[in-house]
This record gives structure tokens, C-alpha cells and sequence, in this order.
């Protein structure tokens, strides 16, 4: 027999876990003061709470969203402009990479810039998935009932030992049972070991009402000889009898009209609600998402005309499709979660946008240009590079226009000023009289030229 388990969330999702079983728990308790033991409920609330503490990492992701918009087609163009050129030409290739880089510190951007927050809040989600698939495992008191009926079965042997159980017996009852009522197990761990209380709560706490119903009857199995034969002893009965109260209340916090959440909604009415509510909440959050996410005015298009993140539309279709769909198989729990977030994800997106339409992307290029020149003060370096200062202000159409000259003595010689012959030689480097005197010029008060100082002062040169 292979049966695997799994109490709590482990490997690299356990810390996360553990930090959304302590907001469930807390939750719980809350509700529960208020004289309402009902996990939908929590699961409703809990969700609300973890959805505003991502709050901050939403907003950093939609303002990445904003600024990629309006930076993508100057990116595009830059790469049209560079479309042509032979990849072996190093100092060519050394052009483009600087003016991209331009581009992205102008927008205070990587090409990662958003990657930080969906790093972040993948693994939390991950978890709360993880977390509502296993209550019991961080919820104190619901798992106090579970384990009360747990530790009940579990010591038959010992408790009636004129049965003549064991706890081989015991364990391929259970499993008898649940594999015949086809229980889906939630659970990662491998063991050919005799069943704990615990092992048992991962069961139970898969059981919907109609698996409870028959398990606290006893209904018999045809061919389960060792469940019938612990399902119609008198040590059982009286088990089910015991704690009739706790499976009651295991049944009643799980409860939502007269079904559980641990009820898939099927087709039938009114759970099939559910998930058509997930499929209409979602594609409101996909197309909300998807305007806010255009790449913004493409200064080269007419007025007006936007220019759509390719694969958007299907993305918009495909989701709330798949979200109905599951919704309809999956148990109920889940499904409200979906439900819930889609709602609150609607109304912080509303938020978010209305916030970042008044976002001025100018502001935030000249503090980047800011925070760029005090960082290189700091280090020692004092950029007047006029080529790379061109660029960071450049629009998408002037972009096109800049020399992609890869060699310098290409140079157009009309663009040098005729009091500065002499500062190149014939093949169009800089002679040595020259470099002597740029590293006079860049020399500190010691005499001691910084390397830094001195490439600024040739590189400033060769653009102009």
C-alpha cells in the first residue's frame, strides 16, 4: 500500500505557508469571537486581507506596467535603427547596449524591472492555495475537532481490545474506504506505515458531506473486508456515537447553504452560480488589466491608436474560461477564493488606475536623472558624455535619427569644430600630444588621474 500525506506545506513554499496559516488562524479566531465558527466565511475575509497586504507589490507592478508603455517603442525603434548592423562590429554593438541603457535609466527601468515583484508574490499565492487546501493543518481549532475524531479511531485496538483490532486492520479499513469513495488526497509524503491521528486529519479533512455521512454510518463496501468488518463493530458505533458533536461542527464550519466547501458545485443550481461568477469577475479583471496595460500612444501612430501587449486578447479569453471551468470541478473553497479575489482585484485595479493616470512619467524621468547624477558624484564619476545625454531625452522619432556610426573616424568632419585639427591623426585615433593632455586635464589636485575621470573625458571627445 502506498498512501502519501502531508500535514503542512514544506520545501521552499513552508515559510509562506506558515505566514498565511498564522492570518488564518488569527482570522478564525477573530470570527469566532463574534459567535461565527464558519470557514467560508474566513476564507472570504482572509482573502480580502492578503490581497491588501500585496497591495504595494501590485502597484509596483502596475507602475512597471505604465512606464514599459510608454519606454517599449522608443525600445522598438532603437532596435529598428540597429536592425541592420553586423553583430561582429564590437564598438557598434557597444553603441546600441549604451543608448538601450540610456533609455532605461531615463525611465528608472531594467529589463527586469518587474520581474522583483512577481518573483515575490508567486510564491505567496502558490501558498494561499496550499494553506486553503489544508485548514486544518493551521487552523488550532478546527483541527482540535478533526484530530478528537482522529485519535478516536486510531485507538480502537487499544480502547475495545476484546475486538480483536489492530493497527494494520484500522489503517486498510480507512484506506479501503476512501479509496472506494474515490477521496482525492491532498498530500506529498510517501509511507507504508500504520495510520497516526494526524495522517487521519489529512484524510478527514477532505471528506464532503456525503463521504462523512457514510463513513459515520458505516455503509458497507462490497469486497472492503477489513472497512465492513470495522464499520459494523460495536467499538466503531460507539466511536461515532462519541464524538457525533465534533463531526456535527466539523460539518457546520465547513458549511455553506446546504452545501460544504469541500463540495465540487457540479452543474447543479445553485452552486453552478459559482463559477460563472469566477468566469464574469474574471474577464472583468482581464480586460481591466488589459486596458491599463497598453503600451501606450505610439508616437509615430495617429493620434489615439494604441498598440495592444501581443497576446492580451487571448490571454482575456483564456483565463476567465479556464477559471469557470475549474471552478465547476474543483471544491467550493477554492472556488471562493477565486470569486472573492477576482472582486477585490477589480476594485484595486480600478484604484490603481485612476492613481496612475495622474502618474506624470516626466516626473519620474527627472528623478531618475536625479538619482543618476548624485550616485555618480558619490563614485567620483561626472558624466558629460553629450551623446548619452541625447539619447535619454530622445522621443521615439528622434531616436531613428541619431548617428549609428560605429567607427569615430566616420565622423562627419563638418561636425568638428576646425580649432580642434590636430586631435586625430589620420586613422582617427586620438594621438598621443592629445592623451597627454586629457590626462593632465583629468589629473586630481595630487596629480593622480582617476580612470573613471579619464574615460569620461576621452569618451566625451569621441561624441563630439
Amino acid at each position: 500500500m502506498n498512501l502519501i500525506f502531508l500535514t503542512r506545506v514544506t520545501g521552499i513554499l513552508r515559510p509562506f505557508a506558515w505566514v498565511m496559516g498564522m492570518i488564518l488562524n488569527a482570522i478564525y479566531k477573530m470570527v469566532a469571537a463574534m459567535g461565527i465558527q464558519n470557514i467560508a466565511l474566513c476564507i472570504v475575509v482572509f482573502t480580502i486581507v492578503v490581497k491588501m497586504l500585496m497591495l504595494p507589490l501590485t502597484i509596483k507592478q502596475q507602475k512597471f506596467s505604465k512606464v514599459s508603455a510608454l519606454m517599449t517603442p522608443e525600445i522598438k525603434a532603437l532596435q529598428e535603427k540597429y536592425k541592420g548592423i553586423d553583430r561582429s562590429d564590437r564598438e557598434a554593438m557597444q553603441r546600441y547596449t549604451m543608448e538601450q541603457q540610456a533609455i532605461y535609466q531615463k525611465y528608472g527601468s531594467s529589463p527586469f524591472g518587474g520581474c522583483l515583484p512577481l518573483l515575490i508574490m508567486l510564491p505567496i499565492m502558490f501558498a494561499l492555495y496550499r494553506v486553503i487546501y489544508a485548514i486544518p493543518a493551521y487552523v488550532t481549532d478546527v483541527k482540535a475537532l478533526y484530530n478528537n475524531v482522529g485519535t478516536e479511531i486510531v485507538n480502537i485496538d487499544k480502547n475495545y481490545p476484546a475486538e480483536g483490532f489492530t493497527d494494520e486492520i484500522i489503517t486498510k479499513a480507512i484506506d479501503e474506504f476512501y479509496t472506494e469513495k474515490k477521496v482525492a488526497l491532498r498530500t506529498k509524503k510517501s509511507t507504508d506505515t500504520n495510520f497516526t491521528a494526524t495522517d487521519l486529519i489529512d484524510i478527514f479533512s477532505v471528506y464532503n458531506t456525503q463521504v462523512w455521512k457514510d463513513f459515520r454510518e458505516g455503509v458497507t463496501i462490497e469486497g472492503a473486508e477489513n472497512w465492513n468488518k470495522l464499520a459494523q463493530s460495536d467499538a466503531f458505533k460507539k466511536a461515532m456515537e462519541d464524538h457525533a458533536g465534533d463531526i456535527d461542527e466539523i460539518l457546520k464550519i465547513n458549511s455553506l447553504w446546504s452545501y460544504s466547501i469541500l463540495d465540487a458545485p457540479g452543474y447543479h443550481f445553485p452552486a453552478i452560480l459559482l463559477p460563472i461568477l469566477a468566469f464574469v469577475l474574471q474577464f472583468a479583471t482581464s480586460k481591466i488589466t488589459a486596458a491599463q496595460n497598453k503600451t501606450g500612444k505610439n508616437k509615430d501612430k495617429k493620434d489615439g491608436e494604441q498598440e495592444a501587449v501581443p497576446g492580451m486578447g487571448a490571454m482575456t479569453t483564456i483565463l476567465p474560461v479556464m477559471s469557470g471551468v475549474f471552478c465547476v470541478f474543483m471544491p467550493i473553497g477554492v472556488g471562493i477564493y477565486w470569486v472573492v479575489s477576482s472582486g477585490v482585484q477589480i476594485v484595486q485595479q480600478l484604484a490603481i488606475n485612476k492613481y496612475l493616470d495622474k502618474y506624470n512619467v516626466d516626473d519620474i524621468v527627472a528623478q531618475n536623472e536625479a538619482k543618476i547624477a548624485e550616485r555618480n558624484e558619490k563614485y567620483g564619476v561626472y558624466a558629460k558624455n553629450a551623446g548619452m545625454a541625447n539619447i535619454a531625452k530622445s522621443s521615439t522619432r528622434s531616436i531613428a535619427n541619431i548617428d549609428t556610426s560605429g567607427s569615430s573616424g566616420k565622423k562627419n568632419s563638418d561636425n568638428r569644430d576646425s580649432g580642434k585639427s590636430g586631435k586625430r591623426n589620420d586613422s582617427g585615433r586620438i594621438s598621443q600630444e592629445k592623451k597627454d593632455d586629457l590626462t593632465k586635464k583629468a589629473a586630481d589636485n595630487n596629480g593622480n588621474a582617476g580612470i573613471s575621470a579619464i574615460a569620461n573625458i576621452l569618451k566625451n571627445d569621441e561624441d563630439q
